[in-house]
């Protein structure tokens, strides 16, 4: 007999997934989530004229304990676990392959590819790494600053560009000087006062490098090609130092919205809903953000030495529709609804077999190409 919705989605009269001990929508709202127990059968079981006890089927006392509720900053284990931030090293198969078929015919095209990435972002916002509300409420300096020097770029003419040029020059340089939190690793520079960036800030000043990095391997100038290679293993640095803050904090949705300072001051008020969605943005933005790091400076670096150098993969969101939704409502829906996609590189086959490829996403294809190979990635189909 199939079970019956759990309490809280029957109350709200919404769709239950109907999982154990939680469902999805119990799960990522962060409540409590418990089913009704078993009726007991209306027919008594027929038993032989010999005298004996009769089995009665009575309800499982596993149904009858409501789970305990959980604190809405620890609902995000699906996707923000330690162990979800794990960093995959390539199989050496896979480096070996890849190290026999890239060229720079591929470094160009994926440079291409980021960068009509960077351009919808100045135009609309967002794009496939930078979600529309990671800097909605809070815009840190070092992220203005890389929006308008590329914003400049691109607009650039044949008078003004040299001028354009010394303006990133300054500015990337005036970044890396000011560095992120060292952590015990060498951070490319750095005061007393970055002690203080949260996940946002730091996030922020990776884009903020990844830009001027793709900026610098993509023109051609040779001053800020130089640049940009003098800055690959600060780039490295910083998203190591990220990616392993990222796994030491519960819940850092909060930080989209304020800074640690002003939340201490004036603790905000968000919707548990938003909060972990939120938490999700930052948490996808950063694995994203990763990725592509790891696929242009890795494919720079093979091109220009011979030899396979790669950061590593992380866990992404392969599926259309979670990166698109435009508020907590319509992600939560998504999440209840459809599987996420939620894969590593190394689980290509486990992405196939549970989302379609016509559901794939552009930054998954994108990603897939750069690890597999145009040639594979069209084999598959996607």
């Amino acid at each position: 007999m199939e079970s019956k919705a759990c309490s809280s989605c029957a109350r709200a009269r919404r769709r239950c997934g109907r999982q154990r001990p939680d469902c999805a929508r119990c799960r990522t709202r962060g409540i409590s989530c418990h089913y009704p127990p078993s009726k007991p059968p209306r027919f008594i079981p027929l038993v032989d004229d010999a005298p004996g006890t009769v089995a009665v089927k009575r309800p499982s006392f596993e149904l009858l304990i409501p789970s305990l509720a959980v604190p809405p900053s620890l609902e995000n284990g699906w996707f923000a676990s330690p162990e979800s931030w794990t960093i995959d090293a390539p199989p050496s198969d896979l480096v070996l392959a890849t190290t026999n078929r890239i060229s720079s015919v591929d470094l160009d095209r994926l440079l291409k590819t980021v960068l009509g990435w960077l351009v919808q972002w100045v135009e609309e916002g967002s794009n496939p790494f930078i979600y529309r509300e990671l800097y909605r409420h809070r815009f840190p300096q070092c992220i203005q600053d890389a929006y308008l020097s590329l914003s400049s770029y691109l607009h650039s003419t044949a008078s003004n560009k040299q001028m354009i040029f010394r303006i990133i020059e300054h500015r990337v340089l005036q970044l890396v000087a000011q560095g992120v939190p060292s952590q015990g690793l060498a951070s490319g520079g750095g005061s007393d006062d970055t002690a203080t960036f949260d996940a946002l800030e730091h996030l922020a000043r990776v884009q903020s490098l990844l830009v001027y990095q793709c900026i610098g391997l993509y023109d051609g100038n040779i001053r800020l090609r130089h640049l940009a290679e003098q800055h690959i293993p600060v780039l490295e640095s910083w998203l190591f130092q990220l990616v392993s803050q990222a796994s030491q904090t519960t819940c850092s949705g909060e930080s989209l919205i304020s800074a640690p300072s002003e939340q201490i001051a004036a603790p905000t008020s968000i919707p548990c809903d938003n909060l972990l969605w939120y938490s999700w943005i930052l948490a996808e933005s950063t694995r994203r953000t990763w990725l592509i790091t790891s696929g242009i400076q890795g494919l720079y670096k093979l091109i220009r030495d011979g030899t396979a150098s790669c950061m590593g993969g992380t866990i992404f969101t392969s599926r259309r529709g979670f990166w698109e939704a435009p508020s907590a409502l319509a992600w939560e829906k998504q999440c209840c609804e459809l599987y996420t996609g939620l894969v590593r590189l190394t689980e290509v086959d486990k992405m196939f077999a549970m989302v379609p490829r016509a559901e794939i996403n552009d930054f998954a294809k994108v990603i897939l190409e750069c690890t597999f190979g145009l040639e594979q990635t069209e084999r598959w189909g996607v």
